[in-house]
């Protein structure tokens, strides 16, 4: 069951949301169901078309990832050493040179987060404890209840005085949380 505006409850342990390698699906997605696959950039092996390293949820499974788009080094510019690749609906593709790896066609599909899988799985503990203690509704700085927010991810301030104490940390991490709360509303079929 999703979470919802009040309710964290998102697992990025869910081998069914967010497959490691060993449970990734045989077939595509049906109606109504999707996945990511979760991958932090180890290496840039770009040379011409970008090309990059990358570790599974497993610690100690690499693969490749490479950009087949249009517009390869547009698509793949916010990707970095350290960063997190995430694949909607990814499946493995093996490569001419016999490495596998997932083979990106769609730009739309990636979501391309700035920050390593630790520091996700951090961010996301932290939003299901606020959660679980009933906080999340409230300002990240005070703990007082508010209906208002960041713009983009939805974080809570009762003022400009809390968010601008918070924003050198809040702007590293706005597109991690928007995308976490957007995840934890979807239902994954």
């Amino acid at each position: 069951m999703p979470g919802s505006r009040s309710r964290y409850s998102l697992d990025l342990d869910d081998i069914i949301a967010f497959p490691d390698i060993a449970h990734v699906p045989v077939f595509g997605p049906k109606d109504g169901e999707s996945w990511y696959i979760l991958l932090e950039v180890t290496q840039n092996m770009s040379l011409g078309r970008p090309v990059f390293q990358v570790e599974d949820k497993l610690k100690g499974n690499f693969w490749m990832v490479a950009f087949y788009t249009d517009n390869p080094r547009e698509d793949a510019k916010d990707v970095e050493v350290g960063s997190t690749i995430c694949i909607r609906d990814g499946m493995p593709h093996q490569f001419l040179d016999g490495r596998m790896g997932y083979r990106i066609e769609d730009a739309s599909s990636v979501i391309v987060l700035p920050c390593s899988m630790a520091i996700l799985r951090t961010i996301n503990q932290a939003l299901r404890k606020r959660s679980d203690d009933g906080l999340l509704l409230c300002c990240v700085m005070c703990n007082k209840p508010v209906k208002r927010g960041c713009i983009s991810c939805k974080t809570r301030y009762c003022s400009k005085e809390c968010q601008k104490e918070n924003w050198k940390t809040h702007k590293q991490v706005c597109k991690v949380l928007k995308t976490l709360h957007e995840w934890n509303r979807t239902d994954w079929g």
